[in-house]
């Protein structure tokens, strides 16, 4: 008898999906050694997205992910190369995701505004 798809091997094959150069770029496994805060923290950049935006992962594919901005924190991006907005998106109930995950975290750049009104 055939065993399921375990959700969380499922869930990093989307995050592979999401962004397959990160994770098959061995370049992204460790940071390099310049990760020292920007010298004008705190005078960076405002974030794009604010607590409570609706948001949803820039779709590769059919399946994203959507939800609400419910904190974000300011951090190195090895994939950029640079400093930019990480955001915790709280998953509403009808996101793929919601399923075995409630909430997950996403770079500022990998985010779009999401204007639709949940599925119930």
């Amino acid at each position: 008898m055939a065993q399921p798809f375990p959700h969380q091997r499922l869930r990093q094959l989307l995050v592979i999906h999401r962004a397959p150069w990160y994770a098959f770029n061995s370049g992204h496994l460790h940071l390099p050694s310049a990760t020292d805060l920007p010298t004008a923290f705190p005078q960076v950049e405002a974030p794009h997205f604010h607590y409570g935006d609706r948001l949803r992962w820039i779709p590769h594919g059919n399946a994203t992910d959507w939800g609400l901005v419910i904190g974000r924190f300011y951090s190195y991006a090895p994939h950029r190369r640079r400093w930019q907005w990480c955001y915790l998106i709280w998953l509403d109930l009808a996101s793929p995701s919601a399923a075995w995950v409630r909430a997950d975290i996403a770079w500022e750049d990998d985010l779009d505004p999401f204007d639709e009104e949940p599925i119930r």
